[in-house]
């Protein structure tokens, strides 16, 4: 579950491959936590988690409101402090054309005035006092928003976040400031060299529906946002029956019933509310490749976006996915020696993004000018010796299996970011998913692997793309010709300008 969206400003979207299509990055946002520092599992007071994969998320206290908010509590006493995550099944999936975007300006308007704090004064005055931090984010198949604070102002905290999306003003002087604020993140985001390429290829394998797979969404459409748009959009998915509340930290289970009841009493369904529509994407395009020039791009970078399996079809193979991912990016193996040790590439792995709504497999590369069109068919040629099993050594798996059991184990013993995680996995597989990934993991063989490059990888269509400079193509005398590609996808965005 590895590669895309991760970027956290003040309700900011996420966004890591988001904007850095070639990185290589693992955020919590879109995967599980990334990490290699083993987890003192004795240290959680109350409530301590196991490092038996079958028991690790044992004490989660789960539960549905009457209007069906999932409230998920994780009962840590280690530190006095809490962290309160709402988590929606909401962002670009749920838009149309004419609102993309405006989930994610929904989401910073969460941090403005409601019912109880009228003025955005109030709220940064409640904030101070209960010592709060907070942020949000939102993505393709998921919005949240979190508080962290003292656990002493629990009840407090329980009060602001059930105001803040029960009964949000959405005042016409905060959301036109609040537009600038979006508009000057979109041409943050325009400017850098990925921009346009990551628009080509979203538009080039998703089609009419694009915008499902895009939060960030066209600077026009959020210049001519209104408020009633935006409670059009609260009515249609920040309802409780679209989403769940995460608590995790000092806080006790008696407690948590008792705040929800009221303080989150008051959030209603509307009146015969359907759950949003599921989406159905065009099927993936034959192979295409591509080469195109960005300014301001320091090194050639490749990426070649496989179809890949969806947690809502064939939630087996996504686990082989990662494993896969993981033994191709493990320090000696093969792939490791043959295209980093060798000095043939600066970077190459591979990356499974994991999504209900869709799924995409990628490997990556970076390279110089005169070597990244070799590196690119050396990338492709290497998918068939995949096809053997001894490509995969049998140590290596037992590597990365127990790399991402340890970085599982450490996300469950650090409450706030593990809150996040639960937020996370929540909306975008559901935590019966969540709660088994280690174990499915574990059993994951190297026969799974070869299967899974077999059935989403060896002789299947993929989308490659080259980017480089304009000085670096000429440097290494690489002919751009994206013209037509560009030319049919990018027309809005330059539009736009």
């Amino acid at each position: 579950m590895s590669k895309f969206y991760g970027l956290v400003i003040l309700a900011v979207i996420s966004v890591v491959v988001y904007f850095g299509i070639f990185q290589k990055n693992k955020g919590s946002l879109s995967m599980n936590p990334s990490t290699t520092q083993a987890s003192d599992t004795n240290a959680t007071s109350g409530a301590h988690s196991s490092d038996d994969p079958a028991k690790m998320h044992s004490n989660l206290i789960e539960y549905k409101t009457d209007e069906g908010l999932d409230i998920v509590t994780y009962i840590s006493n280690k530190v006095p402090l809490v962290t309160l995550v709402l988590t929606v099944k909401a962002g670009a999936m749920t838009e149309s054309a004419e609102t993309n975007g405006l989930t994610h300006l929904w989401e910073h308007m969460f941090f403005k005035g409601n019912k109880r704090l009228p003025t955005q004064e109030d709220f940064k005055k409640k904030i101070r006092q209960l010592g709060i931090s907070y942020n949000g984010d939102t993505s393709a198949e998921k919005v949240r928003y979190y508080f962290t604070m003292p656990s002493a102002f629990f009840e407090e905290g329980m009060q602001f976040m059930a105001d803040a999306i029960a009964t949000p003003l959405l005042n016409q002087e905060e959301l036109d400031k609040e537009i600038e604020v979006v508009l000057n993140e979109y041409e943050r985001f325009a400017s850098r060299p990925q921009f346009d390429l990551r628009n080509v290829v979203r538009h080039h394998v998703y089609g009419d529906l694009e915008h499902k797979r895009d939060p960030l969404g066209l600077r026009k459409t959020i210049k001519s946002t209104t408020r009633d748009i935006l409670f059009q959009i609260k009515d249609e998915v920040m309802v409780p029956a679209n989403s769940a509340l995460i608590i995790a930290g000092d806080v006790e289970e008696s407690k948590v019933k008792e705040y929800v009841d009221k303080y989150f009493s008051v959030w209603k369904n509307p009146k015969d509310w359907q759950p949003p529509a599921k989406v159905t994407f065009q099927p993936y395009p034959k192979t295409t490749s591509f080469i195109m020039t960005a300014e301001h791009l320091p090194t050639p970078a490749i990426s070649i976006q496989f179809n890949g399996p969806k947690v809502s079809e064939d939630p087996k193979a996504t686990f082989a996915a990662d494993i896969f991912a993981g033994l191709i990016d493990h320090s000696n193996s093969k792939f490791t020696k043959k295209f980093i040790d060798s000095g043939i590439a600066f970077s190459a792995s591979g990356g499974y993004y994991t999504q209900t709504g869709a799924g995409e497999m990628s490997l990556f590369a970076s390279a110089k000018p005169e070597n990244i069109l070799k590196v690119r068919d050396m990338l492709l040629a290497e998918i068939n010796e995949w096809q053997n099993p001894d490509y995969f050594p049998e140590d290596h798996l037992e590597d990365v299996r127990r790399q991402l059991k340890i970085s599982h184990l450490k996300s469950v013993n650090s409450p706030s970011s593990y809150a996040k995680t639960l937020g996370f996995w929540w909306a975008v597989t559901g935590l019966d998913y969540y709660r088994n990934y280690i174990p499915q993991l574990l059993e994951v063989t190297r026969d799974d692997v070869v299967n899974f490059v077999k059935t989403w990888m060896v002789d299947k269509p993929y989308v490659s793309a080259v980017a480089l400079s304009p000085e670096n193509a000429k440097q290494a005398g690489i002919t751009p010709n994206s013209k037509e590609l560009e030319d049919k996808y990018l027309i809005e965005y330059r539009k736009d300008d």
